[in-house]
């Protein structure tokens, strides 16, 4: 996981997208103070977000935004809500409850957690991702994937703006640098958490246990170490275009911009040529 650097877009497109996200989400939050599930439309799909998040550029390098796998040559990808919109769920699968107060009799109540159904539509809240990370599947004899998961440390939003309250346990690469929670092995590809976020982001989205993403992990560590060895090579026997060369590669590692980048990042840091 790397972090994304996200340039809001300036266009036309963009600014009638966001208009009209800003309107729905009124009316979701107007339909919810009358006490009414809200009904969340498919506007997060709109070809106005999905160009931008969807292209093989920036920001996403049409990778996932959690495990780095390059999606869109076999797949269409999710548009994922770090926040879920709908629903919330706990790791085994049940429901998260919420107390919140009836509307029409002003008594408290518990019921099933609506989702943070105010974010459904906020670019912000939203990400590219793979199907193994965003769907939860059963993973030798584990839930694995996202899914409407997102564990916080302690208090839990229920209306708007009181997200700004909570803990999240889940890191959103758009806004978080994953290299403060995760590191990742040389010898082996795997993860290793360094906070209590980068322990709660690996085991949701299984990306230790996901056998190909070790493995890809692995391929990509081998891979960068020998193109330091070649850059070193060429390098002293001064061959500048073969180096000129070798750079291309590796600058495309350090943007980010090939699958599992982070763990070819972390072999350039450790032979110093980041």
């Amino acid at each position: 996981m790397i972090r994304i650097r996200f340039e809001e877009p300036t266009s036309k497109a963009w600014r009638d997208w966001k208009e009209k996200c800003a309107n729905e989400r009124e009316g979701l939050i107007r339909e919810v103070k009358k006490g009414n599930k809200p009904s969340i439309s498919k506007l997060y799909k709109d070809d106005r977000l999905t160009s931008v998040y969807k292209r093989a550029g920036r920001p996403f390098y049409g990778k996932c935004a959690y495990c780095e796998s390059n999606i869109l040559v076999n797949q269409p990808g999710d548009i994922d809500h770090w926040r879920p919109k709908a629903a919330l769920m706990d790791q085994d699968g049940h429901p998260v409850m919420s107390h919140i107060r009836n509307p029409k009799t002003g008594d408290l109540v518990s019921r099933e957690h609506l989702g943070y159904y105010w974010l459904a539509y906020d670019w912000t809240n939203l990400l590219l991702s793979c199907a193994s990370c965003n769907r939860v599947v059963q993973l030798n004899g584990r839930r694995v994937g996202k899914g409407a998961q997102f564990p916080v440390a302690d208090f839990r939003a229920s209306d708007p703006g009181e997200e700004m309250h909570e803990q999240p346990l889940l890191i959103n690469p758009m806004f978080d640098d994953p290299r403060e929670h995760l590191e990742i092995s040389h010898q082996d590809g795997f993860i290793i958490p360094k906070t209590e976020r980068g322990r709660a982001t690996i085991d949701i989205f299984g990306l230790n246990i996901r056998e190909q993403l070790v493995r890809e992990r692995m391929r990509c560590i081998r891979d960068t170490r020998r193109l330091v060895y070649l850059l070193r090579l060429v390098v002293s026997e001064n061959d500048l275009a073969q180096a000129r060369c070798i750079m291309t590669s590796v600058g495309e590692i350090v943007s980010g911009s090939t699958p599992y980048s982070a763990a070819g990042r972390a072999v350039l840091e450790d032979c110093a040529v980041l």
